[in-house]
């Protein structure tokens, strides 16, 4: 029998104690991969989902699950959407406060702008966070559609895919506990790189 939701927890290679606090959670379904990637993570757990909406939120609670009732309100009036959870809907690129003790590395604020113009050029459509970690999608969306890549430009491609089926992308403002390389943050120059590649390529 299905509840009204169900949460499926994808560790990809952890080395603490990840599965044994999970698991203390009968509700959650745990799946282990080895390395291969949060695009890899996200097909999985997709993969075993049994829900008609899909919430992908990275467990490292960057993200609020406070966010989540605003975020699903859409789908009530609307059919045929993505939600995104926008870091930056409303905010300029001058907002950056680098006085913040808690604030996202500096350039990842300024390549988020970036991407998003270089993303406008290519497919007329502006995303103002097309890097966020917190989405929401339908899971007919899925059917038949084969994803090619991996990695954090998974992201890219599931977007540039959903465009190409006529989806409308919504985006809701939320809030943003940024982490550091220190405690965790994997991201890098090399991912922006491939994000820059996934965009150009998908397009031509």
């Amino acid at each position: 029998m299905i509840s009204e939701y169900e949460i499926i927890f994808v560790d990809d290679g952890s080395t603490d104690n990840t599965k044994s606090v999970v698991k203390k959670n009968k509700e959650t379904i745990y799946i282990r991969q080895f390395n291969q990637g949060k695009g890899s993570a996200v097909q999985k757990g997709i993969k075993f989902s049994t829900g008609d909406i899909i919430l992908v939120q990275d467990a490292d609670l960057e993200y609020n699950p406070n966010d989540y009732s605003k975020m699903l309100k859409p789908f009530k009036e609307k059919k045929k959407i993505s939600v995104f959870g926008s870091r930056y809907k409303g905010k300029s690129i001058f907002s950056y406060n680098f006085f913040s003790k808690n604030r996202q590395s500096f350039f990842a604020f300024v390549f988020n702008y970036l991407l998003s113009a270089y993303f406008f050029l290519l497919y007329r459509v502006y995303i103002s966070d097309l890097l966020t970690g917190y989405k929401l999608y339908e899971k007919n969306f899925f059917k038949k559609l084969k994803v090619k890549t991996n990695g954090f430009e998974t992201d890219h491609e599931l977007t540039i895919n959903l465009l190409k089926k006529k989806y409308k992308i919504l985006e809701v403002p939320i809030s943003y506990n940024p982490r550091t390389k220190q405690e965790g943050k994997k991201i890098n120059f090399f991912d922006a790189l491939k994000a820059i590649s996934v965009l150009t390529k998908m397009r031509f």
